[in-house]
Parts: structure tokens; sequence; C-alpha cells
């Protein structure tokens, strides 16, 4: 729109121009004729306004030019007043776009590669277990859970659609010996109906669950929050999801659905630099307890956790929750920190028992 109001700017005043040249040649010529054909010094030496305008006491002068003088004045300046009014109007149309695409956010960077390292416990620090959280694509996060050296420790694995940015597929396991997951239970998302199939085993098997998706976008509870390292917020605004758990009681089903979450931005801080959020909503709301959300902050650039504390647990043997950032690594050294944290876990450990 800009460029197309400049181009009709110049338009007009290359009109504007010529109007004025061809106003001060017929001014020259009405001269001219009012001096009985006497050459006139030249053409700067004319007033175009007083040969158009002006008609003294028996006017030798042709009126037909005189009018078309008046003509040739007026078009050069509507063209000049044309020319003023559009130049009010180029910084309403220019500068709003230039503004916006100044003040557009950045696009976060991709975090391929990023490991990010938690220590998830109780809200009094008891029950502590090592999270280690590896971007592998920006469709695809794995997350090891450790409590200590040489013992059982879970290695869960999702794939994302980017464009609904929901998993498609979670696969919960074990870290075995050789730094792989040995897989045991699959949920999978189908967008078209929003149901969620649990199996166990086998990923062929027939579903041993099916439930109802969380509100879009869906994240899962005892994920610890890793969509954040792909999906956090990016903005200082308010934002939802739906939560779904995985709650191995003994009781049936082993996926709960608390429902929705809602985040209300509370403030920044550390210069810009974190993020603080209000988390509540139904997936918080305890019939007894009351309210058990809690406090959510992400890093303002990456959109990643860097502290959470809700009232609601997301594993059977905790009373609440709280996950601390300890390290975030970006790429290249990321991969190596995540090999490694794999590696340790079962390095100068004593031989694996026969039969498991």
């Amino acid at each position: 729109m800009a460029v197309a109001l400049l181009v009709v700017m110049g338009l007009l005043g290359i009109a504007g121009i010529v109007m004025w040249i061809l106003a001060i040649r017929l001014s020259y010529r009405i001269e001219k004729q009012r001096d009985g054909g006497t050459p006139r010094p030249g053409l700067v030496m004319t007033n175009m306004f007083r040969s158009a305008f002006y008609a003294p006491p028996n006017d030798k002068a042709d009126p037909q030019l005189r009018r078309q003088a008046q003509l040739y004045i007026y078009a050069a300046l509507s063209c000049m007043i044309a020319m003023a009014a559009s130049s009010f109007v180029l910084p309403v149309v220019a500068v709003p776009k230039s503004t916006e695409a100044a003040h557009a956010p950045a696009p976060p960077p991709d975090p391929t590669g990023t490991t990010l390292a938690y220590i998830r416990s109780n809200q009094d620090s008891t029950q502590p277990e090592f999270i280690y959280m590896h971007v592998v694509s920006p469709t695809e996060i794995h997350v090891a859970k450790m409590v200590s050296p040489c013992t059982d420790a879970a290695y869960v694995t999702a794939v994302f659609d980017p464009a609904t940015r929901e998993a498609t597929q979670l696969v919960g396991g074990r870290l075995n010996r050789e730094g792989g997951q040995t897989p045991q239970a699959w949920l999978t998302f189908l967008p078209e109906t929003r149901k969620l199939e649990v199996r166990f085993g086998d990923p062929t098997s027939k579903p041993a669950e099916i439930h109802d998706a969380p509100p879009a976008p869906w994240r899962m509870y005892d994920f610890d929050l890793a969509e954040f390292a792909l999906f956090g917020p990016h903005e200082p605004k308010d934002f939802a999801f739906g939560f779904a758990m995985a709650w191995p009681d003994g009781t049936s089903p082993t996926l709960r659905v608390p429902g929705r979450v809602y985040a209300k931005f509370l403030y920044s801080s550390d210069k810009g630099s974190k993020n603080h959020f209000r988390i509540s909503g139904p997936a918080f709301t305890d019939p007894v307890v009351g309210d058990r959300g809690g406090e959510l902050i992400t890093d303002a650039k990456l959109g990643h956790v860097i502290e959470a504390r809700f009232g609601r647990p997301n594993h059977t043997t905790y009373a609440n929750f709280m996950l601390k950032l300890t390290a975030a690594t970006p790429a290249p050294e990321g991969e190596a920190v995540w090999r490694k944290a794999l590696a340790d876990h079962w390095a100068n450990c004593p031989p694996e028992k026969p039969g498991r």
C-alpha cells in the first residue's frame, strides 16, 4: 500500500510540473499578444497568474488562451494539493507495518540437541529423582528418570505433530544397560476422534484402555512438563492446555484424564528472562482439598520450565509436585550430556541377575 501511494505521489508530481510549464508557456504568449507581438525578455520574466486571471481594458490577448492557462494552473495546483494530502496519509499507511515488523517477536531458537536436567521431588525436597530431557528433533523428546545409579530407571519417548503441537505417541519403558529403551507401554493419540489408546507389552495389541483426550493441546503430566522444551510459552500472556496422566496404583484405569489447565501470567523477573504463571483449573481442583495448583516459571526465550510447584502430585508415591531445573545444555554439547547421563547410570554396576 505504501509503495503504491509513493508511485501515485510521483505521478502527481510529474503531472504538476508539466501543467506548470504549460501554464508558463501560455503566459508568455498572452503577454506577447498584449504587447503587440513584441518579444518578451524570457519565460522566467512572465507572471502567469497575472496573465491568466487579470484582463486589462482593451485586452489584446486571446480569451481562449487565458482560459486554457487558468485550466493548467488549476491542474498544477490540484496535483500539489493531492501530493500534500498523500504525504499525510503515507505515514499512517507505512508506519504501522514497519513498526509491527520491528516489534514482531523473533522466532524461538531451534532446541534440537538441547538437554535439560531437573530434580523432581515433593515440595519439601523429599523423594528426589533426577530427570533428563533431551530434544531429539523439533518433533521428538526423550526423557530419562533416575533415582540412584544401578537401580531401575524409566525411559519415555514422545513424538509430536508440529502443526497441533500435541503428542501423537508416547512410549514408556525402562533404561537398559546399553543406554537405550526397553519399551513396555504405548499411548497413542487419534486426532480424528481425539481418543487416547493405551497398550501394554505389544504396540500392535488390542487397546487395553481407550479414553477421551484432554482439551487441546493435551499434555502428559507424568512426562514432567517435558513438552515445554518444545512448545513452552514465549510470550508473557495467559494460555491453557489439557492434562492426562498415568496413575498405576493397582486400580483401573491406569490412565487418568484430570482435564483442563489454566496458566495465568503473573509477572516477569530477572530482567525479563523468566515468566511466572499461576496454574489452576479443573485438573488442579480437588473435591476435598480444593485448589491444588501452584506456580510455574518458564524461560522467557526458550519456553522450557525453570521451576514448578503444584499441589497435585504426578506420581503415586508423591504428596505434591516440585520440578527444578539444574542445568540446560544446548547443542552440540547437549547430545554428549544426554549420552553420558544414560551411560553413567549403569556404569560399574553389578552384573544383571539371570532371568531379568
